[in-house]
């Protein structure tokens, strides 16, 4: 009896094992896009370039072995040697996926290449076209250029730090320093490098004075000369937006139209980052999702009170296609960054399966809109705005797969217009607040990983805000296309400008709660792909086997929660030295004063800004030298002058911005930082193991930086002289990297 029962017991285990793989036969397919996107992040996260033939050559034999795999004949469709050829196809697919991916960073990365700065120099002259200008009293302007003085082949574009006012397509000259786009303060911070090599961004710097406007025609390539046009023509629509209702509720909402941040106050941006709602201000999916949502359900009710086009076409498609029309003319309008490119393809995808009688929400769809966009833009992977976008997207569809079913309500009386109105509105309602909650949490690992700031009141926030921006403000902003060829916009877009002036005050209430904003430690790269891991298996995969995405995620908490903490973090200039003692952090900053690089190494320490800004030097610090302890007694010298290596002893880490080479080989002086830029050092038993920002090979982004400036000193024996070019101004004075 206790046999059969066990057989029994057996069967089940089997016969329920089976079901849980045949619910997911349509499902593993979903993982080729996510062996696309991790090609692609593992060629760019590669310490060095790997061979441009290996990843086309891996790509076609996989691919190839995969079809015949697939395609062997003979056999019986069940049984091991079918699970062993299924499993071998895929194995074999995933491969080609992500050698695919790979490919395509390679070939993107080729074909980015654009002239560059490899050294500082300035002043010069710089003359262009402004295509771009961000920010309030200090303005990062975006410049085609035309010539810069002195540099033969000039980049294609230059970021510059200025002040005053702007209009975009006009032609400028401005004089001042250029140096090459900044690469990242520390491991694992923010490239922007890499970044300004895949927009052809060649050069950042500053400007000594204001820029002149000046008379210089247009640029020859019409693609350039559509470029500037189009900027114009946001730069007059965001002018006309705020002069139809001034105020701070104005700029966001010129901000929510055309991408044009310039107008928004420091306090009201603060906000709005403080309490979770600084992505509103990114044209990205969910701006995209609103209007291309609202313009389908627009077209769709009015084409239905026609009745030669009810009974004779089909309502949805036409709506479908008219809302794509507007989501392509409001990408243009946005300035068609990256967030917005990629949200208009996920958009794009989904209106499209509308037109070919296709379910619009889909995990395949999505799956598709990924895949397309790392063919097309494979260096967005490692982007915060497609990492965070794509997951809570993907939690979002893994979440309307799952919804009970609610045929019992269909078969329930029809509710009268009051009584049935309600029960939409609270529908809406309920799935506004639904979709705020799924996707916080879908992006919270990746707002932990990249940012380091956990907005406390995130998810309240938005689950108060999400409301008003699809019931009122995108509504608004419609209503305002609609009405603007009749003259009659002032009235929506007042209301717009007053839901945003709202918006900031929801923003402004949970911000300025003392606990708003929590700083964690940057997670390590296991617990991040781990959790990430966690939330793919999750959303992938139907049924009972969704739970294992728990387990993983969990995994990835425990990894972060034991994970050894770095004791040690400095930038590539040595703005910031941040040591953890025994008794809490100190902070040295002999080389000058960079708030950007304060408050960016504080928040990967897990400080928050006003921690880190309040934090003390080193007790055994001097005019040659600081000496800061950690937990296990070691010492961190920062050297200042030549005097200052007389402090080092045998076995210190030695940091210094002057040559080292001929005091004390192996410290950290102005050729390693130069090369290798900031880091980060965590002590272990046999001493403290550093991690740095770039290594020993470079990229094809990674700036070909010279040596940091040396300090100033009366004694012309404690410095040695600078090899960047002019002389900068004051440290306290330059700007953060724009």
């Amino acid at each position: 009896m206790e046999k059969s029962w066990r057989r029994a017991g057996e069967r089940r285990w089997a016969a329920a094992f089976r079901a849980a793989l045949a619910a997911q036969r349509d499902r593993w397919i979903l993982w080729l896009p996510v062996g696309v996107i991790a090609g692609a992040a593992l060629w760019f996260t590669a310490p060095g370039d790997p061979p441009g033939w290996i990843a086309p050559a891996t790509f076609l034999a996989a691919a190839a072995l995969a079809t015949l795999t697939s395609m062997w004949p003979g056999g019986s469709v069940h049984g091991v040697l079918a699970w062993l050829r299924a499993g071998t196809a895929g194995v074999l697919s995933l491969a080609a996926a992500l050698a695919l991916g790979a490919a395509c960073a390679h070939a993107r990365t080729a074909l980015a290449a654009a002239p560059r700065l490899e050294r500082e120099i300035g002043p010069v002259a710089v003359t262009g076209w402004v295509e771009e200008a961000q920010g309030g009293a200090r303005v990062r302007l975006l410049l085609l250029v035309r010539t810069i003085e002195g540099v033969a082949a000039p980049p294609r574009f230059v970021r510059m730090a200025t002040s005053g006012r702007f209009t975009a397509g006009r032609a400028v000259r401005c004089y001042g320093i250029l140096q090459p786009p900044d690469g990242p303060l520390a491991p694992g911070a923010y490239d922007f490098a890499r970044r300004a090599y895949f927009a052809r961004i060649g050069a950042t710097g500053f400007t000594y004075g204001a820029c002149r406007p000046i008379e210089l025609g247009a640029p020859d390539a019409w693609f350039d000369r559509a470029r500037l046009k189009l900027a114009a023509v946001r730069s007059d629509l965001s002018e006309a937006i705020y002069a139809a209702a001034p105020g701070r509720g104005a700029a966001v909402a010129v901000s929510l139209v055309t991408g044009d941040r310039s107008l928004i106050e420091e306090e009201t941006d603060a906000a709005l980052r403080d309490s979770g709602l600084g992505h509103i201000l990114s044209v990205s999916g969910l701006h995209m999702g609103v209007v291309g949502g609202l313009m389908f359900a627009l077209l769709s009710g009015l084409f239905a009170l026609i009745p030669p086009l009810a009974l004779r076409l089909p309502v949805r498609k036409l709506a479908a296609a008219g809302a794509l029309v507007t989501l392509t003319l409001y990408l243009l309008i946005s300035g068609a960054s990256v967030p917005a490119i990629r949200a208009y393809v996920m958009a794009a995808v989904a209106f499209g399966a509308v037109l070919i009688d296709r379910p619009a929400i889909t995990m395949r769809g999505l799956a598709l809109a990924a895949t397309i966009i790392v063919l097309v833009l494979p260096d967005s992977v490692l982007e915060p705005g497609f990492q965070m976008s794509f997951a809570a997207t993907a939690a979002l569809v893994a979440a309307f797969e799952t919804r009970p079913a609610t045929d019992w309500e269909r078969r329930l009386p029809s509710p009268g217009p009051i009584v049935g109105g309600m029960q939409a509105f609270s529908r809406m309602l309920l799935g506004a607040l639904a979709v705020s909650f799924v996707a916080g949490l879908a992006v919270d690992p990746f707002a932990l990983y990249h940012f380091q700031r956990f907005a406390v009141y995130g998810l309240p926030a938005n689950l108060v805000a999400s409301p008003l921006v699809a019931f009122v403000i995108a509504p608004a902003a419609v209503a305002a296309a609609v009405a603007a060829p009749f003259g009659f916009a002032d009235v929506p877009l007042g209301i717009m400008a007053r839901a945003c002036e709202l918006l900031v005050g929801i923003g402004a209430s949970f911000a300025e709660r003392p606990e708003a904003v929590r700083a964690l430690p940057k997670p390590p790269d296991a617990a991040f792909v781990l959790a990430v891991s966690g939330v793919l298996w999750a959303c992938v995969w139907r049924g009972g086997m969704k739970a294992a995405g728990a387990v993983i995620f969990a995994g990835g908490v425990l990894v972060y929660a034991f994970a050894a903490r770095p004791v040690l973090w400095f930038d590539g200039e040595l703005r910031a030295v941040f040591v953890r003692g025994a008794e809490g952090w100190t902070l040295t900053r002999a080389y000058g004063r960079s708030i950007f690089a304060r408050e960016r190494l504080g928040q990967m320490a897990g400080l928050a800004p006003a921690e880190s800004a309040a934090l003390a030097a080193p007790e055994m610090c001097s005019e040659a030298a600081c000496i800061a302890l950690t937990p296990r007694g070691g010492r961190i010298v920062t050297v200042l002058t030549r005097e200052g290596f007389a402090a080092v002893r045998e076995g210190d880490v030695v940091l210094t911005r002057l040559d080292a080479s001929e005091n004390l080989r192996g410290a950290i002086d102005a050729g390693d930082l130069a090369r290798r830029s900031g880091g980060y050092g965590i002590e272990t038993e046999r001493g403290l193991v550093l991690t740095r920002a770039r290594g020993e090979t470079r990229r094809a982004w990674d700036s070909l930086t010279v040596a940091p400036p040396a300090p100033r000193s009366s004694s012309p024996s404690a410095t040695l002289p600078s090899v960047r070019g002019a002389a900068p101004p004051p440290a306290a004075s330059r700007p953060p990297p724009p």
